[in-house]
This record gives C-alpha cells, structure tokens and sequence, in this order.
C-alpha cells in the first residue's frame, strides 16, 4: 500500500485545503479593506459637505443649493423612518470634529443622509453621488473559489484512473485476468493506461502460448513415456532394463517439474491454512523415503501457503539432503522462524548461487539440479527466503518464514 502522505490523491486534497484557507484569508482581508475604504469615503463627503457649508455660509441660498448640487448633496426635511445609524471609527470621527460641526451618518434605501447639527438645528442632506458599489470583491472571491472548485474537480477526474490501474496492477500480479483499462482521455494517464493495457494484453497472449506449448509438449511425452514403461516391465530382467526403467522414471520426473515450474510462472497461488506435518509427510511419501533416513523435529504450525507448490518445495529440499548425504538420518527442524532441512555432506564445489539456477544438474561441478531452483522460487511466491548455511560439515537449507 501507498504510505498515505506519499499518495497523489492526498496532496491534491492537501493543496485545494492550503488553497481555499489562503483565498478565504484573502477575502477577510479584502472585506475590511472595503470596509475602511467605505468609511473614508463617508468622511470625506461628510468633511466636503460641512467644508461646503462653512464657505457658503454668507451666500444667498441659492448659490448654497448650487454649490451643494454640484457636489452631489441635495438638503431634505427630515432623515427617514427606515434609516439606519452607520457607526464611525473613532479615528475617523476626530476627523470630523476638526471642523467643530457634529456629522451623524445614516443609510436608508436610497443611499446615504448626513445629519450636520449646528447650534440648536440640524440640517439633513442626502447623497445623490452614491460611492462605488464593492461588489466586485465578492465576484473575484466567488469566481475564484469556482475556479479552484472546478481545478480541484478536474484533476481528480483525470487522476482517479490511476486508483483504478493500481487495482488492475495488483490483480494482474495476483496472476488474476485484468479487465478492460483502456481509457478514452486525452492525456497522459490516460495514455499510459492504454498504453500498459496493450502491453499486458499481449504478455497474457505470450504467458498463454507458452503454457499451452508447454502442455502439449507434457502431454505429447506422457503417451510415449507410458508405453516405454509397459515395454520395460514386459522385457526379461536385464542391466539394460533397468537402466530404461530409470531413464523413464527421470523422465516422469523431469516433466513433473516442468509443470510445477509452469505452475509458478503463471503465478496461479490457492493460499490456504495447511498443517506443515502434513505437507512434509506427503512430501516423503512422494519420495518413497524410509523412515529411519528422516528425523522430524517441531513441525507442528500451520501455514497459509499454496500446499500443493510448497509440498513440492519441500519434497525438492528433503530430495536434495538425501541424494547428497554421507550418512543419516538428515533432519528436519521446524520453529515460528523457520524450516530447515539438514544434511551431513561434503561442501559444495560452486556457489550456492549457482546451484540455485534452473537446469544445473548434479553431474556438473557440484551443482544440486533443478529441484532447488523450484525450491527457490516456491519460496519467493509465497515471500519467502530460502538460505542456506554450510557449518561443521552440515549442509542447512531453511525456509525462512
């Protein structure tokens, strides 16, 4: 599994959460920018208002009217019913106060009244020149906010095949048949999609051709390996007939391996709880053992294992101890660890890494054949390791668990 903050998906959602924190910062400082610029603008009418006053004070009232027109201001009876107190700052009403004339603020429906009081009256005036309207801060805020959504929602669309192709992956290693992955997109997820969807279409054809070549070829040489043993058993006991009679049964053999090995390629794993005894006991049975060339200690867990390829794994190793002992009984130790298989025997002539390798036979320099390169590959199916030690004269093989 993806360690979560290694996920793509998390960092998406990650950088859209920083994202909308920083643009919802950005919309409260924006805000109470407006909000001062709204109150010096209502100061500064209400300081040109008053400042107009005071200049026309000694004019007809006329020229007053005129002067106040021009500036936006016309003169009213009385504020309204539904007119609202708009509260100053207190920095701002020392502005005011500076011309010695008491300015109230109020909003109604249909814009602003400023009350100036003077002496014992107070004259009202309404503001024709509305200031600008601050909608635009929330049509940015709001534009933006749908521009991330939808970005967020892009992109998780366009990387959401990948969650997908993981599965498919997975499935695909599992040895399972994938489904159709192929993608309509236009971009490079989907065009890796497709692209891996063609690649794993034809290792399945070519993984498909091999094992069916590799079963004809078992089935076409069971039918003569058949004959020849029936032959054999008919011809009078002779050196040369028991030479034949082994040479089929290496032959039986070998093609038992070619299956397992098939087996294991196709990466075709059935894992169920399986008692260890149980799977050594048929393991010497298949080898025809004697009793007394065995010593088994401490197997009695039970593992979750494909029991027919680690039966085989197990059969490879304890055949292997047996052919190159130099006396018995070999011995089987078993702990929560591990299983080891051990043999008195002489040190090997190449590399363990060598004898490890597929179609290294016992006739080479020391090589222990393709059984322990079965042995091998059983264990890293299953996740595994097969090690081995050679102390004091005592080959060991253990499965490490």
């Amino acid at each position: 599994m993806i360690a979560r903050h290694h996920s793509v998906f998390f960092k998406l959602h990650f950088f859209f959460a920083l994202a909308l924190i920083v643009l919802l910062l950005l919309f409260i400082f924006a805000l109470h920018e407006q909000e001062q610029q709204k109150f010096n603008l209502l100061v500064h009418r209400s300081m040109e208002l008053s400042r107009i006053l005071e200049e026309t004070k000694n004019r007809s009232c006329m020229e007053q009217s005129q002067e106040l027109h021009e500036a936006g201001f016309k003169s009213i009876e009385n504020k309204t019913t539904h007119c609202e107190p708009i509260p100053i700052p207190p920095s701002m009403r020392s502005k005011l106060r500076s011309r010695n004339v008491k300015v109230s603020i109020y909003k109604d429906h249909d814009g602003f009244v400023y009350a100036l009081s003077r002496e014992h009256c107070t004259m009202y005036y309404r503001d024709m020149v509305e200031g600008a309207s601050y909608y635009f801060v929330w049509f940015l805020f709001f534009a933006l906010l749908g521009g991330l959504v939808n970005m967020y929602l892009l992109l998780w669309n366009n990387l959401k095949p990948l969650k997908y192709l993981y599965e498919q992956i997975q499935r695909y290693g599992e040895g399972e048949e994938i489904i159709n992955i192929t993608t309509t997109g236009k971009d490079e997820i989907a065009l890796i999609s497709n692209a891996l969807h063609d690649a794993l279409e034809k290792q399945t054809r070519l993984k498909k051709s091999r094992e069916l070549f590799l079963r004809n070829i078992m089935h076409e040489l069971k039918t003569p390996i058949t004959k020849g043993k029936l032959i054999v058993e008919l011809e009078e006991p002779s050196p040369n007939r028991n030479l034949l009679g082994k040479l089929f049964k290496r032959l039986e053999h070998l093609i038992r391996q070619m299956a397992q090995i098939e087996k294991m390629h196709a990466l075709a794993l059935t894992k169920v709880p399986v008692p260890l005894h149980t799977m050594i006991e048929t393991a010497l049975e298949n080898l025809m053992c004697e009793q007394n060339k065995v010593e088994v200690r401490g197997c009695e867990q039970t593992l979750t294992v494909d029991s027919a390829l680690f039966t085989s794994a197990l059969q490879n190793l304890i055949d292997n101890a047996l052919r190159h002992a130099t006396s018995y009984p070999i011995r089987i130790d078993c702990s929560d660890a591990k299983i080891c298989i051990q043999n008195i025997g002489e040190p090997l002539k190449r590399p363990v890494e060598e004898a490890l390798q597929a179609f290294v036979t016992e006739r080479g320099d020391g090589g222990l054949g393709l059984g322990l390169y079965i042995a091998q590959s059983v264990c890293e199916l299953h996740k595994y390791r097969l090690a081995y030690t050679y102390e004091a004269g005592m080959h060991h093989f253990c499965i490490e668990l």
